[in-house]
């Protein structure tokens, strides 16, 4: 049986939020977290004047809608990983 892990990344974390059965249930829940981080970032740049090409980075990055290509290091990237279980 295959299950898909729907988490993020860093470059000192690794947080697993879900495991789903199948890969489209992952896929949504993979998108809405990878929305939720874009929006935040989008929310950032409005409001940080220091560093707007960091968050401007951050939001060309999650504007990736394919979990096989985002790639937002050093911050948190969405991912889904599949892996064979046994029942």
């Amino acid at each position: 049986m295959r299950v898909y892990a729907v988490g993020d990344h860093g470059p000192e974390h690794n947080h697993i939020k879900n495991i789903y059965k199948t890969y489209d249930s992952a896929l949504k829940a993979w998108n809405e977290l990878r929305e939720s981080y874009l929006e935040s970032a989008k929310c950032s740049l409005k409001n940080d004047k220091h560093d707007p090409k960091m968050w401007q980075e951050m939001i060309d990055s999650l504007n990736c809608a394919d979990p096989k290509h985002i790639d937002n290091y050093p911050h948190e990237t969405p991912y889904i990983k599949e892996w064979e279980v046994q029942e």
